[in-house]
C-alpha cells in the first residue's frame, strides 16, 4: 500500500487525468478515479490497522471555510450556478488535502511523496526543454508539452510560450516554481549520490518554468529568496550566486528579459508615474488590472458574504465598464486569488482562507524549528514545502483559483510535514556515531 500514494501524486502533478480526458478522449470517470486511489491506503490504515483518521487543525479550519462558502452560495443571486463551483473547491481542494494528509503520514512516506512530485516536475521540464530544441510547434509529446501563446522581442522575433501538460503558461510556471525550493532544499540537505539527482531535477524544473516566460513566477521566486535566507537554507554568498545566475539566464533569453523588465514599467504606470498612465502598458497587464479593479468593486458591493462562489465572471463586464482600462467582451475572472475570494465569498470567505494559510505556516514553522538540529534531511524538506507555499501564494497574486488542486495537494503535504516529530535522542546519537565511523573508514581507505 505504501506505493499507491506516491504513484497517485505523481499522476496528479503530471496532470495525467486531465490530459487523458481532454486530449485522448478518456472517460471522465476514469480520470476521477485517479485521486480517489488515495482512499485505498487511508482505508487500509483505518479499517485493517485500526489507526484513527487525522484531522489537522488546518483542515478543520478548511471545513469551516467550506461551510461559510456554502452560506455565501445559498445567499447569492444564482445558487444553482454557485454550488457547482463550491463542489469543485470542496472535492479538488479540502477533500484532496485530507486524503493526502492521511495517506502520507510517516517520514518515509513523506519523502517518497516529495520524490514523486519532484520527479513529475523534472519530467515536465525535460519534455519542455526537448520540445524547445526540436521545435515547439512540431512536438507535443502526447499532450504533455502543449503550446499556449507567443511573444515577440524588440526585433520582432517570435518565441512560443510552452505550457507543459497544463496548457496554460502561467499555471504551468506556477506549479513548476513551487517545486524549485522543494527540490533544491532536498538537494542541499541530502548526502551521497542522490544529491546529484536532486540537483539535476532542480535544473530541469527551472528550465521548464523559464520556457513558460511567466513574469509572475519570477516575482514569486524573488519574494521567496529572503525567506530562504532567513530559514538558513541560503547564505549571503549563495544568494549572490543565485541572483547572478538568474540574471545570466535572463540575458541569454531576451524575450524573457523584456517581459521581466516590463514589470517595472507596468507598476510605475499603474501608480501614475509613467508618461501616459497605463496606455503604455502591454495589453495583458492592462486587462488584468481591469479585472482586478472590477473584482474589487464587486467586493465593495458585497463585503460580507460576497456575490457567491464562482460568480465573479458574471459581473465582470458590468463593473469593468465602470473602472475602464482594457475591457474584454467575454466573462473574465479576477486574475488574483485573494480578490476573487473577496469578491465571491466576502470577508467571511477570505478571512477563513487566510486562517487556513496561517495555520499551515504555523505548523511548518514549528516543525522547521523543531527539526533543525535533530533531523537535517527532514528539516530541508520542511523548508522546501514552506518556501513552496510562499511561492504558490505569491503567484496567486496574479492568478485566480483554477487548478486549485495543486495548492491543496501542497497543503496536505504541509500538514504531514508539520506532524513529524524529532527522533529520540538515543536514535540521533547512534546515527551521528554511525556517520562519524563511516567517515573515518572512508578516510582510512
Amino acid at each position: 500500500m505504501t506505493w499507491i500514494a506516491p504513484v497517485t501524486l505523481f499522476l496528479l502533478y503530471l496532470n495525467v487525468p486531465a490530459v487523458a480526458v481532454r486530449i485522448h478522449g478518456a472517460p471522465f470517470v476514469l480520470a476521477a478515479l485517479v485521486p480517489m486511489m488515495l482512499a485505498l491506503p487511508v482505508a487500509h490504515r483505518v479499517l485493517l490497522r485500526g489507526e484513527p483518521l487525522r484531522f489537522p487543525t488546518m483542515l478543520l479550519a478548511a471545513f469551516a471555510m467550506s461551510c461559510l462558502q456554502l452560506l455565501s452560495a445559498l445567499h447569492s443571486a444564482r445558487p444553482n450556478e454557485s454550488l457547482p463551483s463550491l463542489q469543485t473547491w470542496l472535492i479538488e481542494g479540502v477533500l484532496l488535502a485530507l486524503l493526502v494528509a492521511n495517506a502520507v503520514r510517516t517520514r518515509f512516506e513523506l519523502r517518497w511523496a516529495v520524490i514523486a512530485i519532484v520527479t513529475a516536475g523534472a519530467i515536465m521540464g525535460a519534455l519542455v526543454l526537448l520540445q524547445q530544441i526540436l521545435g515547439p510547434a512540431d512536438h507535443a509529446f502526447l499532450g504533455f508539452a502543449q503550446l499556449d501563446s507567443a511573444i515577440a522581442d524588440a526585433e520582432g522575433q517570435i518565441q512560443r510560450r510552452l505550457a507543459g501538460p497544463i496548457g496554460e503558461t502561467n499555471r504551468f510556471a506556477q506549479i513548476m516554481a513551487v517545486l524549485i525550493p522543494i527540490a533544491a532544499c532536498s538537494a542541499a540537505t541530502t548526502r551521497g549520490r542522490t544529491r546529484l539527482a536532486w540537483w539535476g531535477a532542480t535544473a530541469l524544473i527551472v528550465a521548464g518554468m523559464t520556457l513558460a516566460f511567466s513574469r509572475g513566477a519570477i516575482v514569486a521566486l524573488a519574494i521567496a529568496l529572503p525567506f530562504a535566507l532567513i530559514f538558513g537554507m541560503l547564505r549571503p554568498r549563495q544568494l549572490a550566486v543565485t541572483v547572478v545566475l538568474a540574471f545570466s539566464i535572463l540575458l541569454a533569453m531576451p524575450h524573457y528579459a523584456e517581459r521581466v523588465a516590463s514589470i517595472g514599467r507596468v507598476a510605475a504606470q499603474g501608480l501614475g508615474l509613467g508618461p501616459v498612465g497605463l496606455r503604455n502598458a502591454d495589453g495583458a497587464s492592462r486587462g488584468r488590472l481591469t479585472e482586478m479593479k472590477a473584482a474589487s468593486m464587486l467586493f465593495m458591493d458585497h463585503p460580507i458574504l460576497g456575490a457567491g462562489p464562482g460568480l465573479a465572471p458574471h459581473y465582470y463586464r458590468q463593473y469593468a465598464g465602470i473602472v475602464g482600462g482594457k475591457v474584454r467582451p467575454e466573462d473574465r475572472r479576477a486574475h488574483n486569488l485573494f480578490l476573487q475570494l473577496a469578491a465571491e465569498t466576502g470577508l467571511v470567505g477570505l478571512g477563513s482562507f487566510l486562517l487556513v494559510v496561517a495555520l499551515a505556516f504555523r505548523g511548518l514553522e514549528r516543525a522547521r524549528k523543531r527539526l533543525r538540529r535533530s533531523d537535517r534531511e527532514l528539516w530541508g524538506l520542511v523548508c522546501g514545502l514552506e518556501l513552496g507555499l510562499i511561492i504558490s501564494l505569491a503567484t496567486s497574486l496574479f492568478l485566480h483559483a483554477a487548478y486549485i488542486r495543486y495548492f491543496w495537494l501542497l497543503l496536505g503535504l504541509a500538514a504531514t510535514a508539520a506532524a513529524q516529530q524529532k527522533p529520540p535522542v538515543l536514535v540521533t546519537l547512534l546515527e551521528r556515531m554511525f556517520r562519524q565511523t563511516a567517515a573515518r573508514i572512508r578516510a582510512d581507505a
